[in-house]
Formats: structure tokens, sequence, C-alpha cells
């Protein structure tokens, strides 16, 4: 018995190792922000001229990877026309009232992110150490390798804020890659078994931590959405771990600091402190909260109370 419950743990602790880079979600993520990005096709530069289009497929698999994680509010932009031809088509009054779109209400992008492929094929792993001899993988057989070169965007400024390579490599032994991956679907469960497979998957892990790095670390904090007499409701609620009875001080924004000569924020000047509220009342995305003292305004900041500040 106790056998079977080891075998059982160790199948579920490799099933949950082997979807780590596409089904991790980090168990503190409520606390930040959750940037708005779009992925667009990759350029493939390493001539591959198999059965597998590279461009779409290493797309797809960046964005099923970013929405796994729950960091990011991914949009498209790739099927951005068939969406606004269906808004155009909504308007049209053959259609019923209900039910129809809200127009202007599609999301602005924060991040653009795009990618080259650089190298993806089998080489023999002695020729490797020559090209990498950081990989680690030598011997006389063949060794998988795909290299990614990811951009990211800012569409505020146009900056490219990251580029950064990204290298993934397996042992292939001595398979015949033709035969390897003739049947196999780019994406697919038998294509991650595959040398190509693992080292795809490799490389999409880095793409994932470079992203996060760049893009998903601004803290997350509650905003004032409406004053309704002694009461406020602000933003979050039990996505965002709002405690029933907590304390929240509210500041008003401070001022953007903008460079006279480059035109680049720099920050803000500290906000001022405009009162206290204590929540009340917790929904799935929103929370009430009366106000204890002050003067309160929709778009006003606010932060946590400590037990010491009181």
């Amino acid at each position: 018995m106790r056998t079977c419950v080891f075998v059982f743990l160790m199948s579920l602790s490799t099933f949950f190792s082997a979807c780590a880079p596409f089904c991790g979600i980090r168990s503190d993520q409520y606390k930040f922000e959750k940037p708005r990005v779009a992925v667009l096709d990759f350029e493939n530069k390493a001539s591959f001229s198999q059965q597998w289009r590279l461009s779409e497929g290493m797309r797809d698999l960046l964005v099923d990877a970013l929405l796994k994680t729950d960091r990011y509010t991914v949009l498209t932009r790739r099927e951005l026309g068939a969406v606004l031809s269906e808004h155009d088509l909504q308007r049209e009054p053959y259609f019923r009232q209900e039910g129809k779109i809200q127009h202007g209400r599609l999301k602005n992008l924060q991040y653009l992110i795009k990618g080259a492929v650089t190298d993806f094929a089998h080489v023999k792993g002695s020729a490797l150490r020559v090209i990498g001899s950081t990989f680690g993988i030598g011997g006389s057989g063949n060794v998988a390798v795909v290299s990614v070169t990811l951009y990211i965007i800012d569409v505020e400024s146009g900056e490219i804020v990251a580029s950064e390579t990204m290298e993934g490599t397996a042992s292939a032994g001595s398979l015949d890659f033709k035969t390897t991956y003739q049947d196999v679907v780019f994406g697919g469960k038998a294509f991650f078994r595959t040398p190509l497979g693992k080292a795809t998957q490799e490389v999409m892990e880095q793409c994932l931590e470079e992203i996060a790095e760049v893009v998903a670390v601004k803290q997350w904090y509650p905003s004032v959405v409406k004053v309704n007499g002694d009461q406020v409701l602000i933003s979050g609620g039990q996505d965002r771990h709002v405690k029933l009875a907590s304390l929240w001080s509210v500041y008003t924004p401070g001022e953007a600091l903008v460079d006279p000569k480059t035109g680049d924020v720099l920050g803000r000047e500290p906000g001022g402190l405009s009162g206290l509220i204590r929540v009340n009342k917790v929904h799935d995305k929103y929370s009430e909260a009366e106000i204890l003292e002050g003067h309160f305004m929709t778009g006003q900041d606010l932060r946590p109370v400590r037990s010491t500040q009181r």
C-alpha cells in the first residue's frame, strides 16, 4: 500500500513538474498589477523547412503560457480585424438590442512582445561544444537546439525595454530527424516528449521569466471607484484578497514629474493624505468601506494601514 501511494505521489509530482512552465500560478500574484500585453508572430530566421510554421507556432505557445500564469491580460492584435468587423456588424439595425456589446470598451495595450527564432534543429554534440561550451552537452550524438531572441516594446513610448536571447537544449542521441518528427504536431503532447519539444519548453520558461522581470513587477493597490455619502466603493475584492475590517489610507495622486528635455515621466510627487476608511463588505471584484475621516473622490489611491500606524 505504501509503495502504491509513493508511486502515485511521484507520478503527480512528475506531472506538475512537466507542466510547470505553462500552468504555474504564483500564490501571491493578486498583489501585482496585470499588465496588458499582446504577442506578435515570431520571425523565423532558422530556415526551418519541415511541416511546422514556427512563426505562428511559437507565438501561440507563448500566448498559451502567458495566459496560464494568470499574471497578464493578454490581448489580440493578430485577430483584431475580425473583432472590429464584429463591432461594426453589431451596429446594424438587423440585430436585436439585447446583448449588444458596448462600443469604445476595447482595452489598450501596454506592451508588445515579439521574437525571432534563430535556431531550431538537431546538431552534432561535438559541434555544439564549439558553438557554446556553457551548454554542458557533449559527445558525438545529436543535440536539439532552440534559440529565440525576445523583444518587449513599451507601446506608449515605442521603446524596446528588453531584448534577450533564450537558448534551450536537449540530448537527441542518434535519432533520425525526419522519422522522429514525421507525424508530430507542433505544440502537442507528443511534441514536448521529443528533444526539440523539450528544448522549446526550456526556452518558453526562460521567456516567461524575462517578461515577468520586466513588466509584471508593479505592485497593485486599490483605488476609490465611487463615493456614496459616508461609504466608498473601492476596486479589488475577493480576487485581490481584500480583508474585511482592513484599514486603508487614502491619498490624492501627486503631480507627474516630466523631464522638460525628453518628455519622459520620471515619477510622481508624493500624494496628499486625504483620509481613512475601513472595509465592511467584500465582493468578488470590489469592496465597500466606511469613511472614518477625511474627504474622498473617484480616482484616489489607497495604501494599507499597518498595525504600527494606528
